[in-house]
């Protein structure tokens, strides 16, 4: 499917990265990971067998010098997948504004930006390259008490949307709205709210799992979504229908 093909995939080590990267990689793609994690690439090495084919980079995406480090010598590149960011709540009150939105933001929608504008030229090499974001189900609905977070999702999906008119028809670009799925970023939410009431506003009465969601991340990289542009998907268990 991927055969031959370099897909960049931040926040690789996480929950949902893991097995996205796994699957790109028994699909033939040259996966160069980006993780903020200084043990990414051992969590990484650990959890797939074949590794062939990864390239792994230490990186905060922190600036233009750090993402031509990421690009390296490629000269084409034929995806990106945006899974990386933080997830931190807040209070609306003096300080939250440096201490909180700034950072928030830096690690979810100003990275990207800054990493796009750098591969963009190699991406257009390529025929019908991809670019999947991951946004989330706070976009959809408003996370209380993760404000910045929410804005930070939000403007994820406006960039997916105007790179969308910007770019087609040689680059596809859409994004993924996950709701509560079963990795350590909501676990705090889930405990403080309980399972069972989180559950009970899910229709599939269950949480997501990290590899349903990098489905379908690989499906929107992938040949059978060629006339997907602009949408966000949502993998949420039909939460926001709730």
């Amino acid at each position: 499917m991927f055969d031959g093909k370099s897909i960049i995939v931040t926040g690789a080590s996480g929950g949902i990265g893991v097995p996205l990267v796994r699957r790109l990689l028994l699909n033939g793609a040259r996966v160069v990971a980006v993780d903020s994690d200084p043990s990414g690439e051992e969590k990484l090495k650990d959890a797939i067998r074949d590794t062939a084919g990864l390239i792994y980079h230490h990186s905060k995406i922190e600036n233009e010098a750090a993402c031509r480090s990421i690009l390296g010598k490629e000269t084409k590149i034929y995806g990106l997948a945006h899974l990386a960011g933080i997830f931190v709540p807040d209070n609306m009150k003096p300080g939250d504004v440096e201490n909180i939105y700034d950072p928030v933001m830096e690690a979810n929608i100003r990275n990207v930006y800054t990493l796009y504008s750098v591969i963009r030229e190699a991406m257009l090499r390529e025929n019908s390259a991809r670019v999947v974001l991951v946004s989330s189900l706070a976009f959809q609905r408003g996370a209380p008490g993760h404000t910045a977070y929410s804005a930070a999702k939000g403007a994820l999906v406006g960039m997916a949307r105007s790179l969308a008119r910007k770019e087609a028809p040689k680059i596809l670009v859409n994004a993924v709205a996950p709701g509560f799925i079963d990795t350590n970023m909501p676990k705090k939410i889930i405990a403080k709210r309980g399972i069972e009431n989180v559950i009970g506003e899910i229709p599939m009465m269950r949480l997501g799992t990290p590899d349903e969601t990098a489905g379908v991340i690989q499906f929107l990289l992938g040949p059978d979504s060629s006339y997907i542009n602009g949408q966000v998907i949502n993998v949420d268990g039909g939460i926001v229908c709730n």
